[in-house]
């Protein structure tokens, strides 16, 4: 069966003032000790970015101890879990119909498709019920440009196509559906996000769609990705270009206490 594309940001150095942020290492990394996730070139990026780490090292240790893998780990899920998603043309076509309902209703609104999972087990549940649906083909899946989930070959990833039948539905409804919701992004939030949101602008064809794990005390590790309309990335024409309103000062926190971790 064909594989996930590993996000890029777990074969990276985590620095981001390293030359290689966020661009594939061929090379090995070294990871942290401590919480055995974040990766670096050298020892001298892994002291350059302690001062930001360690607000996290301890919380993705308590992670790991707690479910016996790393949030690394985890993140790879997430990915696995989004491709998994997007080789069901039946419910990405849902998920579109659900998502543009909101945005026709309320214009103004800023949100995207979330999956959210209390625990690493949902998860897991939700990986093993995807997998275990029919197969109905394959297609060779082409992205858009620096995408979260953007992969090496530019010749494309073999995308493996699943439906849903009667048979997976509780299963599935269970597991997958009732984790999905169309979520707000609130100012002075995941700011990973809003650049992606930038990048979708106001087209149909494209949506984010994000998998959330909670962590330890108030944290949660997000994984995002772009979902087409018709499985591929298709080039739309470009459209005049508008004047951005500049921001004022009444950006707030994250309303529901959660503290977002983003390695894409």
């Amino acid at each position: 069966m064909p594989s996930a594309p590993t996000p890029r940001s777990l074969r990276s150095c985590n620095n981001p003032n390293c030359p290689d942020f966020n661009r594939v290492n061929r090379d090995s990394l070294l990871k942290c000790g401590k919480c055995k996730t974040a990766t670096y070139c050298n020892k001298d990026c892994q002291r350059a970015h302690w001062p930001v780490h360690k607000q996290f090292c301890q919380i993705w240790q308590a992670t790991a101890d707690s479910t016996g893998e790393g949030v690394r780990d985890i993140k790879k899920k997430m990915g696995e879990f989004l491709w998994l998603i997007r080789g069901l043309p039946d419910y990405t076509a849902d998920i579109f119909k659900f998502f543009i309902g909101f945005k026709r209703e309320d214009p103004a609104s800023n949100g995207i498709i979330e999956f959210l999972f209390e625990t690493l087990a949902q998860l897991d549940e939700a990986i093993r019920v995807l997998r275990g649906l029919p197969v109905i083909g394959e297609h060779v899946f082409r992205g858009m440009p620096n995408a979260p989930g953007q992969y090496e070959n530019s010749d494309g990833m073999t995308l493996t196509l699943r439906k849903r039948t009667a048979k997976h539905r509780r299963a599935f409804t269970e597991a997958v559906d009732k984790k999905m919701a169309f979520t707000e992004c609130e100012p002075g939030t995941r700011p990973n996000l809003i650049n992606l949101l930038r990048m979708v602008g106001e087209s149909e064809e494209t949506l984010v769609v994000c998998a959330t794990m909670r962590l330890e005390s108030t944290f949660s590790t997000h994984s995002y990705d772009f979902l087409f309309k018709d499985i591929d990335w298709r080039p739309q024409p470009e459209k005049p270009k508008e004047r951005l309103a500049i921001g004022g000062p009444g950006d707030s926190l994250n309303s529901n206490g959660m503290v977002e971790f983003d390695m894409d």
